[in-house]
């Protein structure tokens, strides 16, 4: 590994072991399940914010597959004609059959981290 600052060149030393640092899988989706040809999708964080009083209208994940985590906050999310409530520390996978919508439960901010695979066109 080279980086380079004003020119010069600084090398990193190998990793040693991490220290207190885990990696909890929380969610995944099969890509080759959702689309065969990646074509020109692009894959995209985005930190969601919803007000206090706001919510998020009915929406489709075809062909744009989700892995959701809320940072903050308590929502209601409606999918399927079923309510259930998330809060800080839930994951939610929102793959090819999930058309869903929130509203936004809390007293403040909404904030959820949203991490999808989409198509800019």
């Amino acid at each position: 590994l080279g980086l380079s600052t004003l020119g010069t060149p600084i090398h990193a030393e190998e990793p040693g072991t991490p220290a207190g640092i885990t990696a909890e899988l929380l969610s995944e989706i099969e890509l080759m399940k959702e689309f065969g040809d990646v074509g020109n999708r692009r894959l995209r964080m985005r930190v969601l914010t919803v007000p206090k009083g706001g919510h998020v209208a009915e929406h489709s994940h075809v062909g744009r597959p989700s892995l959701e985590y809320v940072l903050s906050g308590t929502a209601t999310e409606f999918s399927g004609g079923q309510e259930r409530t998330v809060q800080a520390g839930d994951a939610i996978t929102a793959d090819h059959t999930t058309v869903h919508a929130w509203r936004n439960d809390t007293d403040g901010d909404l904030v959820i981290l949203a991490v999808d695979i989409y198509d800019p066109q």
